[in-house]
């Protein structure tokens, strides 16, 4: 199972049912596919998924930013372009994933 890797749990999302995550696009990131959420090494659950939107980094607006990192417009692309410094993101998308926690009884 393809693992989804977290260095921080921005806005507590890792606690929750359903989070967002900015990702770069992926041929990994496919509807209904299953994924180890780890968080430094730990594991937070099992995640499927639901949606996937293609967006551009001015596409960020207040209810992404907020909802997924519990920050700003402008922190939340500051964020982005930290975390991915080497991209143009004039040229690049982003993938905005909608990842539904899977019960694992």
């Amino acid at each position: 199972m393809e693992k989804l890797h977290f260095s921080k749990n921005w806005n507590n999302k890792l606690d929750c049912l359903a989070f967002t995550t900015l990702r770069l696009p992926n041929q990994k990131y496919q509807i209904n596919h299953l994924f180890e959420i780890t968080l430094d090494g730990i594991c937070k659950g099992i995640g499927k998924l639901i949606s996937i939107n293609y967006i551009s980094i001015d596409d960020i607006d207040e209810f992404i930013a907020r909802l997924d990192t519990g920050c700003s417009i402008d922190e939340c692309k500051n964020i982005i372009i930290d975390i991915y410094p080497n991209i143009d993101f004039n040229q690049q998308q982003l993938a905005l994933l909608l990842i539904s926690k899977v019960d694992q009884e």
